[in-house]
């Protein structure tokens, strides 16, 4: 179970209802007594980013429930706004995502995903961030920075931008920053697994394994072949088991 606020903000069980309360929650979180790196014990977050090179993102092909005649007719889009096709797209790609064999099948379901997250409906906006995610996957932060600030200044309504400037804010030690920033992008998001993955590391670096569990838990529900998840989610469950035992 989550201490204090996180209990409201990582506790629900539906993915479609994660963090819709994070902004109250968040007021209760205190990370004051943040111990520094080298008492951690946990190694330096590595800058993990979904490629920005976005692929088509073409209609899909109908579930497999459809009749044999049309399995490879695609779903008519004509009558939903905007808005409306892409959550439907979005539904869709998820329950293909959690069903996925291996992670070449998921990482292909996943890239659709990021195309549909990375498309902010600003030209400007998408030229920002792939200037932002390329300066920082050379290691240049300060840049970084100022291009993610940038990008959120413009566009506050947009997920992808906080995702990747709280991830950011983890690689420069701001705890608190990066939580609240991931907490804001779940809010746009919910089911946004990266968000959901720093979380996870920010718990883990401030020593609060159950609740780096249950952030881990809820993005594995979400991408169940993402390996930096499962990765930390078995070696945290590991340990908290060892522990009781």
């Amino acid at each position: 179970m989550l201490k204090n606020g996180l209990h409201c903000l990582l506790g629900l069980s539906s993915g479609a209802l994660i963090f819709m309360s994070a902004t109250s929650a968040l007021a209760q979180i205190r990370l004051e007594n943040v111990p520094p790196q080298e008492e951690r014990n946990l190694p330096a977050p590595e800058p993990v980013l979904p490629e920005i090179n976005i692929p088509s993102t073409e209609p899909e092909r109908l579930d497999e429930e459809d009749t044999q005649s049309n399995i490879f007719e695609t779903p008519d889009y004509s009558r939903l706004s905007e808005e409306e096709e892409r959550a439907v797209r979005l539904d869709s790609l998820f329950k293909r995502l959690a069903k996925a064999d291996d992670e070449d099948q998921a990482e292909l379901v996943a890239e659709e995903i990021w195309a549909i997250w990375l498309e902010s409906g600003s030209a400007s906006v998408n030229f920002i961030l792939r200037r932002g995610t390329a300066a920082q996957k050379q290691g240049k932060k300060d840049l970084a920075r100022r291009l993610y600030d940038q990008t959120t200044l413009l566009l506050p309504d947009y997920a992808e931008g906080w995702a990747r400037s709280s991830r950011l804010a983890l690689e420069e030690e701001d705890l608190s920053r990066a939580l609240t920033e991931s907490a804001k992008a779940l809010t746009l998001e919910p089911r946004h697994f990266f968000a959901l993955w720093t979380i996870g590391n920010v718990f883990e670096q401030l020593g609060r394994g159950e609740e780096a569990i249950e952030a881990y838990r809820e993005a594995h529900k979400l991408h169940p072949q993402l390996k930096a998840v499962k990765d930390r989610l078995d070696a945290l469950e590991s340990q908290l088991n060892g522990d009781v035992l």
